[in-house]
């Protein structure tokens, strides 16, 4: 089947990618958001560079209006280039996942496309999709943390089996998602995985704050401002 998956660049959409693909579909295109407000969490600059480890072209779609805009880049996937499914990376059952699986469905079903969710997550556990992900040989960097539950030394950290077990005591302790599947503790970017055909190496970055505020809370980010990052050999 041909697919287009939706693309951060973080961990869960990189597994998703990588199971698809196992599974004998087409990935033709990697869609990627981009919001009107400033965005910290995941680095276009990196995202540009794993569409061209992957050989696959990455569409941009400008978010004002959410449900229509995305219904529209889909929309025209499928009738100018005959992707028949969308492909998430949101954790079946965690975080957001459910609101996410309604929206996207709700979308698909009006265009007759198919939705697929391949993260599942029956244990309702997140730790294990962060073991699946690092025995599958994907390398996330914390590439943007909540400093109101992580310390500033995890900022850039990869997660690996000894940083997963660490994690895992952290967020337990702070009452967090060890996957950050709602997306209050951490964000990542994937530096190499299996599918990619050369690593990538970040050069100069810059790290930063933001403090992202709604009605009823807050959150202070660090985040690295990438400025240079370059593919390298593996």
């Amino acid at each position: 089947m041909k697919v287009v998956v939706h693309w951060s660049g973080g961990k869960e959409c990189c597994l998703a990618f990588h199971k698809v693909v196992e599974q004998g579909h087409d990935v033709a295109f990697l869609l990627s958001y981009v919001y009107t407000k400033p965005y910290v969490f995941h680095s276009f600059k990196l995202m540009e560079l794993q569409s061209q480890t992957l050989g696959i072209p990455q569409i941009t779609v400008k978010i004002k209006r959410a449900y229509e805009d995305i219904l529209a880049a889909l929309g025209r996937l499928n009738r100018e280039e005959g992707v028949e499914a969308f492909v998430t990376g949101d954790i079946v059952g965690a975080g957001c996942a459910q609101i996410h699986q309604t929206y996207y469905d709700a979308m698909c079903e009006q265009l007759g496309m198919k939705l697929i969710m391949p993260n599942e997550n029956p244990s309702k556990d997140t730790y294990h999709v962060l073991e699946e992900e690092v025995d599958a040989g994907i390398k996330p960097i914390m590439n943007c943390i909540n400093v109101d539950y992580l310390g500033e030394e995890w900022l850039g950290r990869e997660l690996n089996k000894d940083s997963i077990k660490e994690l895992k005591a952290l967020a337990e302790k702070q009452d967090i998602d060890v996957c950050s599947e709602d997306g209050r503790g951490f964000h990542t970017m994937v530096l190499n995985a299996p599918l990619f055909k050369q690593r990538i190496e970040i050069g100069k970055f810059k790290t930063k704050k933001y403090k992202e505020k709604a009605k009823n809370w807050k959150r202070n980010w660090l985040y690295m401002d990438i400025k240079e990052a370059s593919l390298k050999p593996k």
